[in-house]
């Protein structure tokens, strides 16, 4: 007959450092679980450094300075009067009730930088039409910034873009 709360030396049991060993390796197991499912929530960093200022690209949104312009010919523009240089644009068109989206990129060493416009009519894109054919025109910025795989474009919230 066994006594209770003594161990008899013929029972069998894991010994401490195995049931350790397995504890570790299961904290381990559901850390990893936890970071890989996470990683879908965080989105990428990008950042944009202008004049030694490291800052994330998104912040920079809020310094981008359009002016918009209308020639006499009926084209129509904008001129970049802030201090970051764009990458490129999206036109978001209003033409009927129906809004159309075009985004107009260029090579890394063609931005439109501070102090330079862009004059936007059929002979820049096709499908760009004079600008009384549209009920609104709107110039949203993108920049250019650099992320783990190498440089990335990063379109600012409409809110930073200019109505012409």
């Amino acid at each position: 007959m066994k006594k209770r709360g003594k161990i008899l030396k013929d029972e069998k049991a894991i010994s401490p450092i195995v049931s350790t060993v397995l504890l570790i390796m299961i904290v381990i197991v559901i850390a990893l679980i936890i970071i890989f499912w996470a990683r879908g929530f965080v989105s990428e960093v990008i950042e944009k450094d202008i004049g030694g200022n490291p800052k994330r690209v998104n912040e920079y949104c809020n310094e981008v300075e359009l002016l918009g312009n209308i020639n006499e010919d009926n084209s129509f523009g904008f001129e970049n009067i802030g201090n970051v240089p764009l990458y490129g644009f999206s036109l978001k068109l209003t033409e009927l009730s129906t809004v159309k989206s075009e985004i107009i990129s260029f090579t890394e060493n063609a931005n439109v930088n501070p102090g330079f416009g862009v004059n936007l009519d059929s002979s820049y894109d096709s499908g760009i039409k004079g600008y009384d054919m549209y009920e609104e025109v709107v110039v949203i910025p993108i920049l250019l910034g650099k992320a783990e795989g190498g440089t990335k474009q990063f379109q600012c919230p409409e809110e930073n873009g200019v109505v012409i």
